[in-house]
């Protein structure tokens, strides 16, 4: 029955898609014979002790995660579906997977599956596209830059119908779905490990003439859903950063802020809103931006290092019980690592904005609130909504305590 649709494949994926020309961000791998072995009997994997991972296929998942990949599994599990086995058993098989895969490096953005059966006639289950554009829509990456990895036809057929990349393994069904490719555009690798290599060198060439440039439609479509899964995950830190900055502002202390380049535009933007006003009347509020002072920033830069140009400052303005606002969408800016640690060290409280990677921002803060993107653009643009989310709600607490 895949004869017709592999044709219809190859033609597709010959027209947009070349390993050699496209750096990739998002990784959707299948999750039987990629990650895991099938069962001999041809049963469902329904128990934590029945999941044997696939050689290398932890080694590859932790060689895309230092590169800065997203991961995310996608796997029809019709056993659901059939009353083989309930949503608990296969929650328990998939907490096992995500566990042991962070523990090796290899940490998994999210774990996607269809529970029906072919007669259900779903829009989900492989090869329809559905979880495919589940997994790009929480990604919040464009499907230009993911890739699909599987071992079976669903798995490239699927792809295809949701306009993505597609790779093969030679794990699991692999080997007998090659056979079937005759277009080198669909790529086959031994191993996962083998394949995320072959990614990340593809990655790598990002920022040169090989780049593919997303469209404008793209740019919208991937913030909007950066921005969705921004308002699911981080309005609870949120809160609690504006609660904190309220105790710091009622105790008589003031806000500071740092960050570079389009972080530095946003810590003034945050200060601004502030000593300024964001939608109402009310008192003026005392915060600084550190990244303002021009000849305060080279002197400190040209004496003690650019490194110390923030850090110096929080040691002459700021005093216990202030708080910090570090904006750095590595989370690794050296400078802005340095203010926190000081910041800490003086007694101030350090609220750190970052991406979806951990960085060594997140050791010297007390709250830490990461835009689900690795992208700096879908990054600052989730910033500059938290810092309009913060004025509004401080702004209400403010007029809240005056009332009383």
């Amino acid at each position: 029955m895949y004869s017709a649709i592999f044709h219809n494949l190859i033609r597709t994926v010959d027209a947009g898609f070349s390993m050699h020309q496209i750096g990739f961000r998002h990784v959707i791998l299948d999750r039987d014979g990629v990650l895991n072995r099938e069962l001999e009997c041809g049963c469902h994997v329904r128990y934590p002790s029945e999941f044997h991972w696939l050689p290398g296929a932890l080694e590859g998942m932790a060689i895309l995660r230092r590169a800065g990949l997203r991961l995310s599994v996608t796997t029809n599990q019709s056993g659901v579906g059939r009353g083989l086995m309930s949503l608990e058993q296969l929650a328990a098989v998939h907490a096992r997977m995500q566990a042991e895969a962070s523990a090796r490096g290899g940490e998994l953005d999210a774990v996607l599956f269809c529970p029906h059966t072919p007669e259900d006639q779903c829009s989900c289950r492989k090869p329809a596209p559905g979880l495919i554009h589940a997994a790009i829509a929480r990604s919040g990456i464009a499907r230009s830059q993911s890739i699909v990895v599987g071992d079976d036809q669903r798995d490239l057929e699927a792809a295809r119908r949701a306009g993505v990349a597609a790779a093969l393994v030679r794990t699991g069904k692999g080997r007998r779905t090659e056979e079937l490719i005759v277009s080198t555009s669909v790529r086959a690798y031994d191993d996962l490990p083998q394949l995320a290599r072959a990614i990340v060198e593809t990655t790598s060439l990002r920022g040169t003439s090989r780049e593919q440039v997303m469209s404008i439609q793209e740019v919208f479509a991937e913030h909007s859903a950066v921005a969705a899964r921004a308002a699911q995950e981080l309005p609870q830190v949120l809160e609690r950063i504006v609660s904190a900055a309220h105790a710091c502002l009622c105790s008589g202390n003031k806000i500071l802020a740092c960050g570079n380049g389009g972080s530095a535009a946003e810590a003034q933007h945050l200060v601004a809103e502030l000593v300024g006003r964001f939608r109402e009347e009310r008192r003026a509020l005392p915060a600084i931006a550190l990244t303002a002072d021009t000849a305060t920033l080279t002197a400190i830069g040209n004496d003690y290092g650019y490194q110390r140009v923030f850090a110096r400052q929080v040691e002459a303005l700021a005093r216990p019980g202030d708080l910090l606002f570090a904006i750095s969408t590595s989370g690794d800016s050296p400078n802005v690592v340095l203010a926190a640690q000081t910041a800490r060290g003086i007694g101030c409280c350090v609220a750190a904005l970052t991406g979806a990677h951990d960085g060594q921002l997140a050791t010297h803060a007390e709250y830490l609130l990461q835009a689900p993107s690795t992208v700096v653009a879908r990054i600052q643009e989730v910033h500059t909504i938290c810092i309009h989310a913060f004025c509004e709600s401080l702004d209400r607490l403010i007029r809240e305590q005056a009332a009383t």
